[in-house]
């Protein structure tokens, strides 16, 4: 359906756990490239994110590839470059449609302060 909007955009995951002495510990980042359709945010959609994240630039995603939010103790939310800038996952669902459900992903990405990028 949103074939002809897809591009490739960079995403990398991180994940960590915490060691021995109970210091958290990164590992390593894993890149790859998704296929997405890159949307504006309605003020509908807009409204359901929290405040602090409102007045920042931000982009729907819809993909085949469904990327990952944070998730205290285990993993960073998921980071997508578009158009030479960085974003993260804040927020995501299936997709469906009015007669059957998909296996697309909507997420919503906020983009980074330069001092939050990986």
């Amino acid at each position: 359906m949103f074939d002809v909007f897809r591009r490739s955009l960079e995403v990398h995951s991180n994940a960590g756990t915490y060691g021995d002495d109970g210091i958290w510990v990164d590992l390593p980042v894993v890149v790859s490239t998704i296929q997405a359709s890159v949307q504006s945010v309605d003020d509908d959609l807009l409204n359901t994110l929290p405040e602090g994240y409102r007045t920042k630039e931000c982009f729907l995603l819809i993909t085949d590839t469904f990327l990952k939010l944070a998730k205290p103790d285990e993993r960073k939310a998921d980071t997508v470059k578009i158009d030479g800038e960085w974003y993260q996952v804040v927020k995501t669902k299936t997709w469906k449609n009015l007669w059957s459900e998909t296996k697309h992903c909507e997420a919503i990405v906020v983009k980074l302060d330069d001092d939050d990028v990986n």
